[in-house]
């Protein structure tokens, strides 16, 4: 585990290199990687990290999950009543995750019961938490469409930066993710960030923006994702979900390519 002055580092053709203070160089292997620093101080979680989370959406149908029953009537309309019926029968649903998940944290990241908390599904939501992160599942009624369930798991609170770039993490979730979310501490300007970046007139990017300015997409050159912006969210979508590894370097590579905008 990193500590206090240890530096870290994803470097071109090394992937993830841990420089501790004890001046060894550990270097864990990643994909093809971007160069991003940053130093753990006395917060043990360092604010590159701070509010990031580790995302993937799916849905399925709400007669499918395995507490549907013949008696039960697919909702029609998204209501709090209705969120609250598909909570209620995806409970089994949810606790089948929880325990495929509790069983692949113990064989494959060697923790001990002791180390892991499970919270079992309560309003459509189940948690893990382990010594390095928490694990959400969540099933709600999907906004849009009431006969289908929006899944959402998620990985996040990360407190043991140099165990998730691990081939233990990666190999755990796979390519499970999608998406890399920032909560940012702040409400984002998105008129003052938009108007930066084009006076800025860098052709690598390309900016698509609603007239109220209630959201703002972004393309880079070279990235195979696009970043979504609104006021208290900003998130790193790639059409292809990808290792926890890949998924973070996309990131970090994004956030260096603003630095000096006021921006998150």
């Amino acid at each position: 585990m990193g500590r206090f002055g240890d530096s870290i580092t994803l470097d071109p053709g090394h992937g993830f290199r841990w420089n501790s203070v004890d001046g060894q160089d550990r270097s864990l292997p990643s994909g093809a990687g971007v160069r991003y620093n940053f130093c753990m101080s006395d917060d043990p979680l360092p604010s590159a990290l701070a509010n990031v989370t580790l995302v993937r959406e799916q849905r399925s149908r709400v007669r499918d999950l395995n507490g549907f029953k013949k008696s039960h009537q697919v909702p029609t309309e998204v209501t709090e009543h209705t969120n609250s019926f598909v909570a209620r029968i995806a409970t089994d649903d949810l606790s089948a995750d929880l325990e495929a998940r509790f069983a692949d944290f113990r064989k494959l990241l060697k923790f001990k019961r002791v180390d892991l908390q499970v919270s079992d599904p309560e309003g459509g939501v189940g948690l893990i938490t382990t010594p390095w992160f928490d694990y959400h599942v969540i099933a709600t009624i999907a906004p849009d469409d009431a006969s289908e369930v929006l899944w959402r798991r998620q990985v996040a609170e990360f407190r043991s930066p140099p165990n998730l770039f691990s081939s233990a993490f990666s190999s755990v979730f796979g390519n499970m993710f999608d998406t890399v979310e920032l909560l940012p501490p702040a409400a984002i300007d998105l008129a003052d960030f938009i108007d930066q970046i084009e006076d800025r007139g860098l052709e690598t990017i390309t900016l698509d923006y609603d007239r109220n300015v209630t959201w703002c997409h972004v393309n880079l050159k070279g990235v195979l994702g696009q970043l979504q912006l609104t006021a208290d969210r900003v998130s790193l979508v790639v059409s292809q979900p990808q290792s926890p590894t890949r998924l973070l370097e996309a990131f970090f590579h994004v956030r260096s390519q603003f630095a000096g905008i006021n921006f998150f």
